[in-house]
């Protein structure tokens, strides 16, 4: 069986994805688990920190978690689909398996039944972001039609389903962009965005500009990133700057103080920055504000059987907009299992679409 890995260089830290060609091929966990031929697997930058963090100890870690396929074996407990069926899901964090790979086992309360009309590239492309979509919007911004959203760094695949998502559920979306090229796509989403800031443009507190015209002054309900600058921007010519902070200061991230001055008063921030720290000026402003800081973490469905309800709600939710039309992920490859690996180095880059590896 093939199946991909990463594993931590011992030399370097940094992480190796691996194609095992001969593998063994996985058994089933327990009576509620389903295996399953993978037919795509989409792909996402993947962070070995996580799973330390999470005390998930391993040679060697599976890689790729966003699946759709057959399944072609159940353990004697499972109700939820039979050997045949079209299903989509996503694995867990501790998972055994790899999504990148001939088979993988999963517990039946992770995956739910493919809509017909659904491709598994489809599937396999809409189910991570949606996910992360959902979660954010729904579950942590508690988002209400009529509020005005802001969404950083949107013209990766995930800010796109997030976008269209929050603008069915009737938001006001305002979007930045890195770059030109980011921009003009952004724009042409429809329905069209409220506004698309171009954040390669050089100037003071553009964002925040920016959001308080398109408000009246009175700033954003919501905002989603998908990064922030953790160092204040240091000056063209300060060639005593740390590398650190020198190369945050070449990205295009809005900076913290720009993205707490741009809510609005009762104002939720979902931030993607797992280890955001906030100096006190700027806890002070959200406290005034009475404004809330949440950390998007979507990733906690899988681990915890609180929630299962809820999450397994969420998958067929999504699914089913994707299948009617009302949800489009935005595909930019497909690429076979041997193709993975080098292809690895690039999930880090900004990308405008979603890679998916089919088999």
């Amino acid at each position: 069986m093939r199946t991909v890995c990463v594993q931590a260089s011992s030399q370097t830290g940094d992480t190796l994805c691996i194609l095992e060609q001969n593998a063994a091929p996985p058994s089933l966990a327990d009576n509620s688990s389903v295996m399953i031929q993978v037919k795509a697997c989409g792909l996402a930058p993947f962070r070995l920190e996580t799973s330390k963090d999470l005390n998930i100890h391993k040679g060697s870690y599976p890689f790729g978690r966003e699946i759709s396929g057959t399944v072609i074996q159940v353990g004697s407990a499972v109700t939820s689909v039979k050997v045949g069926d079209e299903v989509v899901g996503m694995l867990p964090l501790d998972a055994d398996c790899s999504g990148c790979a001939d088979i993988c086992v999963v517990n039946e309360y992770n995956i739910i039944v493919k809509p017909t009309r659904l491709t598994f590239t489809e599937a396999a492309a809409c189910i991570g972001d949606g996910v992360r979509a959902y979660t954010a919007l729904q579950y942590l911004a508690r988002l209400s039609a009529g509020e005005t959203l802001l969404v950083t760094d949107a013209a990766n695949s995930a800010g796109q389903i997030l976008i269209q998502l929050a603008q069915l559920w009737g938001a006001k979306v305002i979007a930045t962009a890195a770059t030109q090229e980011e921009k003009l796509l952004l724009e042409r989403m429809k329905p069209e965005l409220a506004h698309v800031i171009d954040m390669s443009v050089k100037g003071k507190n553009i964002l925040l500009n920016s959001c308080l015209e398109e408000t009246g002054g009175l700033g954003v309900d919501i905002i989603i990133d998908n990064g922030v600058k953790l160092y204040p921007a240091e000056e063209d010519d300060n060639t005593s700057a740390s590398p650190a902070r020198k190369k945050s200061a070449e990205n295009q991230h809005p900076s913290k103080h720009e993205l707490v001055m741009s809510l609005a008063v009762g104002g939720r921030w979902v931030t993607s920055q797992h280890n955001l720290q906030l100096d006190p000026p700027e806890s002070q402003v959200l406290f005034y504000k009475a404004a809330s800081l949440s950390f998007l973490f979507y990733s906690f469905w899988t681990l915890s059987s609180g929630q299962q309800g809820r999450y397994l709600h969420i998958l067929k939710d999504i699914v089913n907009k994707v299948a009617n039309g009302t949800l489009k992920p935005n595909i930019s490859k497909t690429v076979t299992l041997e193709e993975v690996c080098d292809l690895y180095p690039v999930l880090n880059q900004p990308l405008t679409g979603k890679i998916v590896m089919t088999n």
